[in-house]
């Protein structure tokens, strides 16, 4: 885990540079759907990843939690001043131009710091209405932040950004489950462990059983629920907006497939996409957006 969670800050780098730069070494499935966007509106998504994955980095970092909830809660006194006019640091600098050409609300930013934060105190979620509100506050948060960048041309459209990230956060716990369980995370609610009488020690112990699987294929068909409604949000935005989120929704919903087609073998090796895969699923979900 890294020690540094800011990354490199170089001093010859602009602050739009900087968020660039983060965002190309660090999002492996975002950045080629980013590149779809206009130049400004791709600068301006750089600017919200570099701040969710500063966040979650503190959060992931081998720092002792005191140390974590003090430099998360020194992002929310920056945040804070942020909207206030006083802008410190590359991140803020490049996120105060944001907020001002685009008028993202600051509970966004606030949501998203406390979801991460539920991550150095909760360690299990008995149902999945818990879990749902997690996956608002680390995922669907950071969509409504986006759609302000977009544009939309209906309310509506909140609503499918939400569902959207629900779904991709959901792909994401069950891609991570092996990973989460050994550093001693369970996203997978409660109830449906007991639903499918699924017991991660023993799977960790012995491999993938049956009773794996069911509880996979229950909450890979919870994603795509997710999914299904989350695309309803492209036809609420321009066309050439609407090639990220559609870049997004095609190579989470591949990266699901493949998951599934092996078996679940998520508990042997970390199921990746190559970078063919992600640029195919990338244009040929655009493609198909500009038809809805």
């Amino acid at each position: 885990m890294k020690n540094r969670p800011e990354g490199v800050v170089k001093e010859d780098e602009s602050p739009e540079s900087y968020c660039r730069r983060i965002t190309r070494e660090r999002a492996k499935n975002f950045y080629w759907a980013i590149l779809t966007l206009p130049k400004d509106k791709r600068s301006a998504v750089y600017t919200i990843y570099t701040f969710a994955r500063r966040c979650d980095d503190i959060a992931d970092s081998s720092w002792e939690i005191s140390k974590k909830k003090d430099h998360l809660q020194r992002e929310r006194e920056n945040l804070n001043r942020l909207y206030e006019g006083d802008r410190r640091g590359k991140l803020y600098e490049a996120l105060g131009k944001v907020v001002e050409e685009y008028g993202v609300p600051r509970t966004y930013f606030e949501q998203l710091i406390r979801g991460v934060e539920m991550d150095l105190t909760k360690e299990r979620y008995e149902t999945f209405k818990d879990l749902k509100v997690y996956c608002f506050r680390v995922a669907s948060v950071v969509g409504l932040a986006l759609i302000e960048i977009f544009g939309y041309n209906d309310t509506k459209a909140k609503k499918y950004a939400i569902d959207l990230g629900l779904g991709m956060q959901l792909t994401n716990i069950i891609r991570d489950v092996a990973e989460d369980y050994r550093r001693g995370r369970i996203y997978i609610p409660e109830e449906d462990l007991d639903k499918f009488n699924c017991d991660f020690a023993e799977v960790d112990a012995s491999g993938v059983n049956p009773q794996f699987r069911e509880l996979m294929d229950f909450e890979a068909a919870r994603a795509r629920d997710f999914f299904q409604s989350g695309k309803k949000l492209f036809a609420y935005l321009s066309p050439r907006a609407r090639a990220c989120p559609a870049g997004l929704y095609g190579v989470y919903s591949k990266l699901l497939a493949k998951m599934e087609a092996s078996g679940w073998r998520v508990w042997s090796e970390r199921t990746r996409l190559s970078t063919v895969r992600k640029v195919s699923a990338v244009l040929g979900q655009w493609l198909i957006s500009l038809n809805r």
